[in-house]
């Protein structure tokens, strides 16, 4: 969540609010990130994870998409907040399926013949 905080913030704190591209940009994907926080918080799914990695590669490729230009400070928040996002969602993924994986060979050793 607080990733989303800070692209949502990042055109009035790095001082590019005047780049439109940039700075919608990072109001769309920022709130978005923000409400699937807030879901993730209130019940864990893996979809969530999985479009949080979407809106952090966006982010990550957004700059050249939508041609950020000048807009230097822009590009290097959203590259390297696109790329925590994407890692961070991405690791979630992988210790909820370390998770199932464990819960499943515990339910085996359950078994009796």
């Amino acid at each position: 969540m607080l990733l989303g905080l800070a692209v949502l913030a990042s055109p009035w704190l790095l001082a590019f609010s005047e780049v439109p591209a940039p700075t919608w940009n990072a109001v769309i994907v920022g709130s978005a990130i923000v409400m699937l926080s807030a879901f993730a918080i209130a019940r864990l799914e893996p979809w969530e994870e999985w479009l949080n990695i979407g809106l952090g590669l966006w982010l990550i490729v957004s700059s050249w998409v939508l041609d950020y230009g000048a807009a230097h400070q822009a590009i290097a928040s959203h590259v390297s907040i696109g790329l925590l996002i994407t890692l961070l969602a991405a690791s979630e993924l992988w210790e909820e399926s370390q998770g199932r994986a464990t819960a499943e060979a515990g339910q085996q050793e359950l078994k009796l013949p």
